[in-house]
């Protein structure tokens, strides 16, 4: 059974507030910022509205899209500028060059992680990406932003 992080992330009012601030400045209405970023709308109006967190690889869309930082629109920063990397790189491929310079084993991360090596392992199998949650707990770990890890930007934190 998988371990839950005492304090997941679903909801948060920072993140709330960031994104509506983003909507605003893009001049667009909600439904155009859904075509823009190719996103459903019923997602947008959730985290429009409530602030409920999308999946990982929609943040990476919106984030994308308005050329800034996952830790500056979930609020963990705020430091709005963002270098995107020249040759950007996968998760994966950012988590192997991590624990490779950590010089730890999966089994050794997940130790200390509210995940199983199950979930490393699946992560690097299917190229998957891990949850918000165990994004922050990796970054954490290895003293890097979520984006150096999702291979956006080459600055590490």
């Amino acid at each position: 059974m998988a371990k839950i992080p005492e304090d997941t992330i679903r909801i948060s009012n920072e993140f709330k507030t960031r994104f509506n601030q983003l909507i605003d400045e893009s001049d667009l209405s909600l439904k155009d910022f859904s075509k823009a970023v190719n996103v459903s709308m019923p997602v947008l109006r959730l985290a429009s509205n409530f602030g409920i967190i999308p999946s990982v690889r929609i943040l990476i869309k919106i984030c994308d899209y308005c050329d800034l930082s996952l830790d500056y629109l979930l609020g963990h920063t705020e430091e709005n500028e963002f270098l995107k990397s020249n040759a950007p790189s996968s998760f994966h491929d950012r988590y192997i060059i991590l624990r490779d310079e950590k010089g730890v084993k999966d089994s050794q991360i997940a130790n200390v992680m509210p995940f199983t090596k199950t979930h490393i392992s699946e992560w690097k199998r299917c190229h998957t990406l891990p949850s918000i949650d165990y994004l922050l707990s990796l970054a954490d770990y290895f003293e890097v932003s979520i984006d150096f890890l999702l291979g956006r930007t080459d600055i590490k934190k």
